[in-house]
């Protein structure tokens, strides 16, 4: 499920004008171009409304037109109210949303928020409560098929919470969406320095693990002052709601008069003046001067004349490419395993990779095994390539809107054209799980690189109940840890690796924080270093499962004392002082960063999937239209009769009674 990143104050908003107000309301949702982040609502109080229809008025249009040409913020779509009953858009909502999309066109997706008088009903994944009212958030755009319409997570940045919990006067009027320095967020005004210069607080939608900045006029000549920059010192070991106010205060406590000597230096091309960095204030610009400003523009287009020479002739280029061509793809295969000889096998070329999940984990995770000989692979992933995914995975400015399955798999047949590659573009419960049993039991080894707690559960049990290697990876809250789970016939499951030692660590107090009980964080901030410093490791876990234990390959061995002593679970810290690692290996010598521990698992004698033999369950049972839920329970109803018949028939025939 994709996330759509919203800030608190925005949520306030939408609940106070329309959550208090009966159906049907609505207003406009604006923010960053080219992300799904919502910095701003525009409420339409003037629309005609009954109690089942909500029409805006010439005026929002008009209104969200004047904010878009004054400055950095863009439509991103409606929310409006439902009866009770209706948490979703209707069909004519869905007509709406396809004319907007087709209107305007560089809108990308088109966020829907639906609000219900309901906060009773427990709340699924892409729900949150106001103090009156649910909002559903939902999004369309354009496919193949016409317009798609799917839920999206809410990730909530509480920049207003943070603010008035600095002890900071908070108004919805105040927030500014702007860009300083090519990055886009927003600004909040703060009390004004000693020397009575305005001071902003400029946060992203990263917020609160990416750190704000103190921005400061240094002086109030002309219509556009310059803007000295300063990044807060951010201390993670400080809870998020007191981390902003414990900044503040020592960023304030010691900053004196804007200018040489005030400890804020100024930034090249800091400068206000519209179009560049920071707008503030904001001044009309024309559309043509918001296009010319765009930060996402796409890549440069050059035309085919200028990229060859002026003194070669058009055909003699194309000659060249097809005689280099000749044998290329036997040289090719044979260059893959040049330089791993005696390291990796051949065989790899015969061998086939399920991988559940393509993105910053999953893209640089294919590649690795591609270039390291595995001769077949299918690749699963629903969802498309979008700009914010370009700083942290292996996809360029070409892929955008591309499904990020069909895009890796275009970039891994450059590397090996006799590659055999699948693309599933779907989400892992688009197929049944007899369907997927048969996929996984023609593959060697499964790979779940997805957040899906549900997904990784699922191919957990098929994966072991085929006999299957598996193998499970995920990221810490901001790619300052990670872990890497596998499991094989005879090893403790993943759930039970996993399971067992989080609910130990969690009792000697050293459970990370993570996203809905799944151990991971959705869509954090990490360096791309760190992300691949997890998946190199992960993908020489993935080669190590596709040999044979202690074979003549030197990987074969790499897994050996871990299968041997069930140290299934592997844990990496890539910055110091991260989690519980201080305490393992705070006095072992010349410790800092890019550490490891292999963590001892076992088995849980009532696991339904690698328990006791006569415990355990069939996954293909459990096909159902139900969803998750409803899977759970027929997981524990077959568990508990099987648990009848065990005892029963160990006391003598108690199954007739």
């Amino acid at each position: 499920m994709l996330p759509v990143h919203v800030f608190d104050y925005v949520i306030e908003q939408v609940g106070k004008d329309i959550g208090r107000t009966a159906p049907e309301q609505g207003g406009a949702l604006l923010g960053l171009r080219g992300r799904d982040v919502v910095t701003a609502f525009v409420h339409d109080a003037r629309a005609r409304v009954t109690r089942v229809e909500y029409s805006n008025t010439s005026w929002l249009l008009d209104e969200i037109g004047r904010l878009e040409a004054a400055g950095s913020v863009r439509f991103k779509g409606i929310v409006h109210s439902h009866p009770l009953g209706m948490p979703h858009p209707s069909r004519q909502d869905h007509h709406e949303y396809g004319r907007t999309l087709e209107s305007v066109p560089d809108l990308g997706r088109y966020i829907a928020p639906i609000v219900t008088h309901d906060t009773t009903t427990p709340r699924e994944r892409h729900e949150l409560y106001t103090e009156t009212a649910r909002v559903s958030f939902f999004g369309a755009m354009w496919t193949a098929r016409g317009v798609q319409l799917q839920p999206m997570r809410p990730v909530v940045v509480p920049l207003a919470a943070a603010v008035r919990q600095a002890g900071v006067s908070w108004s919805h009027d105040q927030p500014l969406t702007c860009v300083v320095a090519g990055v886009g967020g927003v600004r909040v005004p703060l009390p004004r320095g000693r020397s009575g210069a305005l001071r902003y607080l400029f946060a992203t939608p990263d917020f609160p693990v990416a750190a704000p900045l103190l921005l400061e006029e240094a002086g109030a000549d002309g219509p556009h002052p310059e803007l000295l920059i300063r990044e807060l010192a951010w201390d993670h070991r400080v809870p998020e709601g007191d981390r902003l106010r414990e900044a503040l205060r020592e960023a304030l406590r010691g900053a004196g008069p804007a200018g040489p000597g005030g400890g804020m230096p100024a930034l090249p091309g800091s400068r206000t003046a519209p179009p560049g960095p920071v707008q503030a204030p904001p001044a009309p610009v024309t559309p043509a001067q918001t296009a010319a400003s765009d930060p996402d523009p796409g890549p440069p287009q050059v035309p085919a004349a200028a990229a060859r020479p002026a003194d070669r002739p058009p055909g003699r280029v194309r000659r060249l490419t097809l005689r280099a061509g000749i044998g290329r793809t036997r040289a090719v295969r044979a260059g893959l395993f040049a330089r791993t000889e005696g390291l990796l096998s051949p065989a790899l070329a015969d061998r086939h990779v399920l991988l559940v999940g393509v993105g910053s984990v999953g893209s640089y995770l294919a590649e690795v095994l591609v270039r390291s000989g595995v001769g077949r692979i299918t690749l699963v992933d629903p969802d498309r390539v979008e700009p914010a995914n370009l700083g942290r995975s292996m996809f360029d400015a070409r892929d955008i809107g591309r499904n990020k399955a069909k895009a890796t798999a275009r970039r891994l047949r450059r590397i090996n054209r006799r590659l055999r590659v699948e693309v599933l573009k779907l989400d892992a419960g688009a197929l049944d799980n007899h369907t997927w049993q048969q996929r996984i039991a023609d593959s060697q080894l499964v790979i779940a690189a997805t957040d899906d707690n549900h997904a990784q559960q699922r191919f957990n049990h098929l994966a072991y109940f085929v006999g299957r290697p598996a193998l499970f990876i995920g990221l810490y809250e901001g790619a300052a840890g990670g872990e890497v789970v596998f499991s094989t016939p005879g090893s403790p499951c993943w759930s039970c690796a996993t399971g067992g030692v989080r609910e130990s660590l969690g009792e000697l107090g050293h459970q990370p924080r993570t996203d809905y009980g799944t151990g991971r964080m959705y869509a954090v901030p990490g360096l791309l270093t760190d992300i691949h410093h997890l998946t190199a490791a992960a993908a020489k876990i993935a080669l190590a499962l596709l040999h044979p234990t202690g074979g003549p390959d030197r990987i074969g061995g790499f897994l050996t004392t871990p299968l041997r002593k069930d140290l299934s679970l592997a844990l990496f810290a890539m910055e110091p002082d991260h989690w519980f690692f201080p305490r393992i290996l705070g006095e072992v010598p010349g410790q800092h960063a890019f550490q490891s521990i292999w963590l001892r698992t076992g088995w849980r004698p009532d696991c339904p999937v690698c328990g006791d033999p006569s415990l355990r369950s069939d996954p293909r049972e459990f096909d159902t239209g139900g969803g998750d839920a409803e899977l759970t329970q027929r997981q524990k109803k077959a568990y508990a009769e099987r648990q009848r018949e065990r005892h029963g028939s160990a006391g003598g025939g108690g199954r007739h009674r």
